[in-house]
């Protein structure tokens, strides 16, 4: 009863769990349905694509658009 228990951990990583979670909600079917492809387009469905990028964006947690640089254009005026 003097055994000490052994303890494993491993680090779960969040991209993956977004997007099995969004694949369980059916994510996918719902967003190729609304945007058909068309018949010229291989590889990732628009949905598949859709769901990677929404799994990066959550897993930053940045959802903010970032301002161009006002090196550009010298007639930007920053706000």
């Amino acid at each position: 009863m003097n055994e000490q228990p052994s303890v494993h951990t491993e680090r779960v990583d969040d991209v993956p769990l977004l997007l099995a979670h969004m694949e369980r909600l059916g994510l996918v079917g719902v967003l190729d349905a609304h945007f058909p492809a068309h018949g010229n387009r291989r590889g990732l469905s628009l949905g598949e694509v859709f769901l990677v990028w929404l799994a990066h964006i959550l897993s930053r947690a940045d959802h903010r658009l970032n301002r161009v640089r006002s090196w550009p254009n010298p007639n930007f005026c920053a706000l």
